[in-house]
């Protein structure tokens, strides 16, 4: 199944910018309510903003769990 993403965040680490090592991920809010975490990289080469769409098998191979 897919879902049309209708929100993107991106954090806003200011200028301090983001720590060495750490990936820099995005906030996509789907349809159907919920919010997932992916590598900004990922969501930047899958076209992945307000409008397109991401199928269940993108969610369960990228989306990141927040400890």
């Amino acid at each position: 199944m897919k879902y049309r993403i209708t929100d993107l965040t991106e954090p806003d680490n200011g200028c301090e910018g983001f720590a060495e090592g750490e990936e820099p991920m995005v906030t996509l809010e789907l349809e159907d309510g919920r919010k997932i975490k992916v590598p900004d990289v990922t969501a930047y080469k899958n076209g992945w903003d307000t409008g397109a769409e991401i199928s269940d098998e993108d969610i369960e191979r990228y989306a990141r769990k927040d400890n």
